[in-house]
């Protein structure tokens, strides 16, 4: 053998060899498995007397060229922007205070989260649920963490992660001075027409309105929980855009409209094709339609109001798409990138009890913990945090949609359903007893 081809082998056996050692570092059990630690609860509170609401909304400034989330990409800046926003929703009722905030944006990592709390610590609020609308056009590059940035999010910019932060605690604030008395509606009803399960999962098509307005009927408010993946601009689209829910918003005529997506994991947003082709007008229109036809029931001045939240220690991460000799080495890494805690909370207003989940949550999984809530509760995913795709345990090994965004393997779901169950049974005796007392 050549001298030459001798010392290319010799090279090449030299770097497999740093590679397998490299590996072999990297595959030592740096991470201990993180015990089963129950949940706990963090805040909770009963309201008394009549209902008070205010609503505030206020545009996130993006700037030209701002990046685009939504999708992977090989470059994200964007190449103009329609405008979009932060929505609030105050309501109060005696000392119990709670916001939630609907924001034209992809998901809510914790760290968005914290900046926006640490924005309006002043109000003293009881609770704050920040979630996304999940556009997948709205603007990027406020969550510093590499995976998420070249996965959908883009480039970390921490001025961008004040702008988003920034509108919706100023959202907040415009909703905390505007509280005063209001009533309560709600409307139940399906939009079956308007869903497809992917990856073979059933539709969902549950449309939940709750409908505020002032004493004597002027319109304040009303929030549509309904579930469905907001991609109808694809992938090709470079322009900033709240895709079909910023549509939606802007076809509102009682008071400001919200939207809280529900079991959104496996639902993508469909029409049927007498409605012609799926574009964010379209969608939003036959959206407002059956937003429209659903009657409410009797207006309520006073209803329940109550609150509890609990912050639910995760499991070891779990990447299972990495092929099994890797998975010890991705754990390593992925340990440190992955929140170790995440919120989850419950509102009980009048005859529907939210409770809100920081994850993407399956179809199948969702009607598992609304039967475990009760006949009253719907599933509020993307609020407060992001885990990912939630989905049932046995579905977590790969096999589901986008198994690449199942971080925490099969243990993920049954530590936020215990931290589900302790909520909803902290509301559940407190409406028992008729008062809920602070930790």
């Amino acid at each position: 053998m050549k001298p030459l081809a001798k010392s290319l082998l010799s090279f090449v056996a030299l770097l497999l060899g740093l590679g397998a050692a490299a590996l072999a570092v990297a595959s030592l059990p740096w991470v201990k498995p993180r015990p089963a630690v129950a949940p706990r609860i963090a805040a909770i509170a009963q309201g008394a007397g009549p209902l008070h609401a205010g609503v505030g909304v206020a545009p996130i400034d993006v700037p030209l060229g701002a990046p685009i989330a939504g999708f992977p990409r090989l470059g994200f800046r964007s190449d103009g922007a329609d405008p979009v926003s932060a929505r609030a929703l105050v309501l109060a009722a005696g000392e119990a205070r709670v916001a939630i905030v609907s924001a034209e944006v992809l998901l809510v990592p914790d760290t968005l989260r914290a900046a926006v709390l640490a924005r309006v610590r002043d109000l003293s609020l009881t609770g704050v649920v920040v979630t996304a609308t999940h556009t997948h056009a709205g603007p990027g590059g406020y969550y510093e963490n590499l995976p998420a940035e070249r996965a959908g999010l883009g480039p970390y910019d921490p001025l961008m992660r004040d702008r988003i932060a920034n509108a919706a605690a100023q959202a907040i604030r415009r909703a905390y001075d505007d509280a005063a008395p209001a009533e309560l509606s709600v409307a139940r009803g399906r939009a079956a027409h308007l869903v497809r399960g992917r990856g073979g999962a059933p539709q969902d098509g549950a449309l939940t309105v709750l409908r505020l307005v002032r004493p004597g009927g002027r319109p304040l408010a009303e929030v549509a929980l309904f579930s469905a993946h907001a991609t109808t601009l694809g992938i090709r689209n470079r322009r900033i855009s709240g895709d079909w829910p910023g549509r939606f918003f802007a076809r509102g005529t009682h008071g400001v409209r919200f939207l809280l997506q529900s079991a959104i994991g496996d639902q993508r947003a469909t029409l049927p094709p007498a409605l012609g082709p799926l574009t964010p007008d379209a969608y939003a229109a036959a959206l407002d339609r059956a937003v429209a036809a659903l009657a409410s029931g009797p207006r309520d001045p006073a209803p329940a109001f109550g609150w509890a939240a609990a912050d639910v220690p995760l499991p070891t991460p779990a990447p299972p798409i990495v092929p099994r000799p890797l998975r010890a080495a991705a754990t390593n890494v992925v340990n440190g990138l992955l929140p170790a805690e995440a919120r989850v909370s419950a509102l009980r207003l009048g005859p529907v009890l939210l409770v809100h989940v920081p994850g993407e949550v399956m179809h199948g999984l969702a009607a598992r913990w609304r039967a475990l809530a009760g006949p009253d509760a719907e599933v509020i995913s993307l609020a407060d945090g992001y885990l990912g795709y939630v989905d049932e345990p046995e579905r977590s090994a790969g096999t589901q949609e986008h198994p690449e965004r199942t971080y925490y393997g099969p243990a993920l779901s049954p530590a936020l359903e215990r931290g589900i169950a302790l909520v909803v049974g902290a509301l559940r005796e407190g409406e028992k007893h008729g008062s809920l007392a602070r930790p």
